[in-house]
């Protein structure tokens, strides 16, 4: 239809050597390290004939990971241990102090620089679930981070207005998050728009948008611990696909799972329009309107031209072609009052940051099934979970004749009306478990809070 935490530059403090005469000095503590992403090395201080035992006190990092002792050794006025160094997240270093043989004091470490995103993820990422339960991802996409803990790579082009330039964002590193130093650097004072959504699952199944016109933009949205993350922003008119370069996404009737996290606040339509469509996933290879079942794209909306959920929406539905629809079977396509409803899909308006996992499958020759949950936090429930349509539109929905294009933000005739905001999302060539399902939605309760 038609940052976790700064990556901040820690300190090295260096203790003023003391000199004193007297025994042997003993070996110093080693210097510590503490906190997520960074590594700390003491310098070691060498065996001196005199001077008082002295300690060197490595600095510590806040923020970094996993740092390993740092060793320091201190004799007749030993030198202090310097502060570890954070690679991703770190914050401020504290400069170690140096305690010589006559009792030199050493300096404080330098406040280490605001930045942002942080170092790897702390549970198993959606494109490793699915591979691991032998339904793995054909297209995965993400401006939030790596959906593999192997992926070190490109998750999105900007571009920025005020010269027109264009750069690659990547992952901080292997399996993390999104570098946003970089994107906060090259859009700076200025709202970037989003050129290419990079595919993660080595297909090549990008999406794209040259029209600078047509483009989304770049919003943020702020978790918990105050890390802004990018968002793709569609305020109508404005989309990325792929319709043809595209590789083993699922054609005709062959089995389809797709999920995406969306934004709640931005969900709705353009002006004076209809809402169709904000769709992420499976439409047709060209821009046109084939006909029921030549598309299969997970929708998030509120348009009632066909059938809907309970209340106002908006809802997360799955748009067919010729209908989006909140259930199959005997359900009215065409707008005819409760005859189109299926009331066991919600309205959704979350408490908080009002973030929304979409997940639909379907054998492709029989059944559907739609759930939807909160990403922050909870279960997925299932608004459907039973037969395609059976009614025609003109023509029938059983089997599915899909036919393999990709696109975000708009349906498959190009129509692009609906309003959202998105994530990430993935599509898989197989009909997930449900155990799979509820992994992957466990995994994203750990990272959209």
């Amino acid at each position: 239809m038609s940052g976790s935490t700064g990556s901040g530059t820690a300190g090295h403090p260096s203790g003023s050597a003391g000199t004193a005469s007297g025994t042997a000095g003993t070996l110093g503590a080693g210097g510590t390290s503490a906190g997520i992403a960074g590594s700390t090395n003491g310098s070691a201080g060498t065996l001196g004939a005199s001077g008082t035992a002295n300690t060197g006190s490595a600095g510590s990092t806040n923020g970094g990971a996993g740092g390993a002792p740092g060793s320091a050794g201190s004799n007749s006025g030993g030198n202090a241990g310097h502060a570890g160094s954070t690679t991703t997240g770190g914050a401020a270093g504290t400069g170690g102090a140096g305690k010589g043989g006559a009792g030199g004091a050493g300096a404080g470490g330098a406040s280490g620089a605001a930045g942002a995103g942080g170092g790897a993820q702390t549970s198993t990422p959606p494109g490793d679930i699915a591979a691991a339960a032998g339904t793995p991802m054909v297209a995965a996409h993400s401006v939030t981070r790596a959906l593999f803990a192997a992926y070190n790579g490109k998750l999105f082009q900007v571009r920025r207005p005020t010269d027109g330039k264009t750069q690659d964002i990547s992952t901080a590193s292997a399996g993390g998050f999104v570098d946003l130093t970089s994107l906060n650097t090259f859009c700076a004072n200025t709202t970037c728009t989003v050129v290419r959504l990079y595919d993660q699952a080595g297909n090549g199944n990008d999406m794209f948008q040259n029209t600078t016109a047509s483009q989304p933009t770049v919003d943020f949205w702020t978790s918990s611990n105050g890390t802004k993350y990018p968002i793709i922003v569609s305020k109508g008119y404005q989309w990325l696909r792929n319709r043809t370069a595209v590789k083993k996404i699922p054609t005709g009737s062959s089995p389809q799972t797709e999920y995406f996290v969306v934004h709640g606040a931005y969900a709705g339509r353009a002006a004076g329009t209809n809402g169709c469509c904000y769709d992420y996933g499976n439409m047709e290879n060209h821009i046109g309107d084939d006909g029921p079942g030549t598309m299969s794209a997970l929708y998030f909306g509120d348009a009632t031209d066909w059938t809907r959920g309970a209340g106002a929406g908006p809802w997360v539905m799955l748009d067919m072609e010729n209908g989006v629809f909140a259930g199959g079977g005997p359900i009215a396509i065409l707008n005819a009052g409760n005859a189109s409803v299926n009331a066991n899909d919600p309205s959704l308006k979350y408490p908080g940051l009002n973030i929304v996992t979409g997940l639909a499958k379907t054998d492709g020759t029989k059944n559907f099934a739609i759930k939807y949950g909160n990403a922050s936090t909870g279960a997925l429930s299932t608004a459907w979970n039973g037969s395609l349509p059976t009614n025609k539109n003109p023509t029938s929905y059983i089997p599915l004749q899909q036919q393999g294009g990709i696109s975000l933000g708009e349906g498959g005739d190009g129509s692009a009306m609906g309003t959202g905001a998105f994530s990430e999302g993935a599509i898989i060539a197989a009909q997930t478990s449900d155990a799979t399902d509820d992994a992957i939605q466990a995994n994203l309760t750990s990272i959209y809070k």
